[in-house]
């Protein structure tokens, strides 16, 4: 698999992608579950990277990364979040041959009470 998303319900995305290849990671894969959550945004928190090439991390055809060797970023630290069109899919373009990990934060909107679970 070349690339792996973990969500969670009101909560953060986390995106391993691995090998050369471009991965489009869509909002809608961001949801953990879909018949309650619809995620509006992402916000890049966190990455961790390794590439014996170069690794592109592009948002409606902006590049907002280019990664070389290895390494990370934490965005928290910062008190900061990537969010340079975050209501778009991001692409993970990787060349020659590496990993991401990548975490995101969500806003979503959820169609049930998040105190009783019950539908709205």
């Amino acid at each position: 698999m070349p690339f792996e998303i973990t969500n969670t319900l009101r909560g953060s995305s986390i995106v391993r992608a691995v090998d050369v290849g471009t991965y489009t990671i869509t909002l809608n894969s961001l949801r953990a579950n879909t018949t309650t959550e619809t995620v509006t945004e992402a916000d890049i928190r966190h990455l961790k990277w390794s590439t014996n090439g170069h690794i592109r991390i592009v948002r409606n055809s902006i590049p907002l990364l280019a990664l070389h060797n290895g390494g990370s970023m934490d965005f928290d630290e910062y008190g900061h979040s990537l969010a340079n069109n975050n209501t778009q899919s991001v692409v993970i373009e990787i060349v020659t041959g590496g990993t991401l990990i990548l975490e995101l934060s969500k806003v979503a909107t959820y169609n049930v009470d998040p105190y009783t679970g019950v539908s709205l």
